[in-house]
């Protein structure tokens, strides 16, 4: 059994330019993938672990069925915009950068990578993509907390009431500048951080998952989602709580009479910690397993399969 997955061993293993090339595409449609079949529970996430809405729903299902019924299927995917914009810079930063880092921690390409190398190379990426995440993560959060369709007057009182995610970046901009565009960057930071993890577990689920005397190169497809899927649930629980700590830092508006609550990441611990006590930090944890599962699932399915399909054959590769 060989130590390196498929996904991780086409980073490794490929070095011309038409690899970074389907690197870049496949990251692309698989986030498009994961994004279309976890956002609406994304938005049940979002709402739960805000304070003010929380109140609304006693639970995970009483919110997605709340949100259905009141603002129909267009509530749950609210927000949706900003990170479909970003998605194919977001996800192919995502696997171009991981591929980097894997690239210069191996002495010999040919060599297998070991655990702590796809760890680092996991971490690293997310941190990089934290500064390009952030404002979309800001945008779509804000968006996603607005209840009621546009033009109905359902904005929470006191907040602004944005038409997309460009308007809500231009008022953003018009109230704080860059640095208000960029609101929760330190909490995005560390919550990226999850994609060593995420890395980490999905090859050693899909080592777990291959059968004696085969390659993981070979998994079937039902196997790559099962991987993919157990690997999002374990690289989103291990930094959830920051992602709590991010959606409140970045919710807040400038123009409302509690704006810039939190001065920062320890202090929103703080006082999140002394107003809600500890159990605040796993709020909305149920939709995020939901959704954590089916999202990555796809995401690396579809990437997966789109890399074998960018694959040269062996014919090909020996020509």
């Amino acid at each position: 059994m060989l130590d390196c997955d498929e996904n991780i061993a086409l980073l490794q293993e490929q070095s011309n330019g038409n690899d970074w090339t389907s690197n870049f595409v496949a990251g692309t449609i698989g986030g498009v993938a994961g994004l279309c079949v976890g956002h609406p529970w994304d938005t049940v996430k979002v709402r739960l672990q805000s304070k003010e809405l929380a109140a609304k729903y006693s639970g995970t299902w009483n919110c997605f069925s709340t949100i259905l019924r009141q603002e129909k299927v267009k509530g749950l995917y609210k927000g949706m915009a900003s990170p479909m914009v970003g998605v194919a810079l977001v996800n192919a930063l995502l696997f171009g950068v991981y591929g980097f880092f894997m690239d210069i921690q191996m002495k010999n390409p040919g060599d297998d990578p070991t655990l702590m190398q796809i760890f680092l190379a996991g971490t690293g990426s997310g941190v990089v993509n934290s500064f390009i995440s952030c404002p979309m993560e800001l945008s779509k959060i804000r968006l996603q907390n607005q209840q009621g369709p546009v033009g109905a007057g359902g904005a929470a009182p006191g907040t602004a009431f944005y038409k997309g995610p460009m308007d809500c970046f231009k008022q953003t901009y018009r109230q704080g500048g860059l640095r208000a565009c960029y609101r929760g960057l330190w909490s995005t930071i560390l919550r990226e951080t999850s994609y060593g993890p995420y890395f980490l577990s999905y090859e050693i689920f899909c080592r777990a998952l291959t059968p004696e005397g085969q390659r993981t190169q070979d998994l079937s497809s039902g196997r790559l989602v099962v991987a993919g899927g157990f690997a999002g649930i374990a690289g989103w629980m291990s930094t959830y709580p920051t992602d709590v700590i991010k959606t409140r830092i970045q919710a807040q508006h400038d123009s409302t009479p509690k704006a810039l609550q939190f001065r920062g990441v320890w202090d929103c611990t703080k006082q999140l910690y002394r107003e809600e006590g500890f159990r605040v930090f796993f709020r909305g944890a149920n939709a995020t397993v939901i959704r954590a599962f089916p999202c990555n699932a796809a995401t690396f399915l579809v990437y997966s399969m789109a890399m074998r399909a960018m694959m040269p054959s062996e014919e090909e590769a020996l020509a």
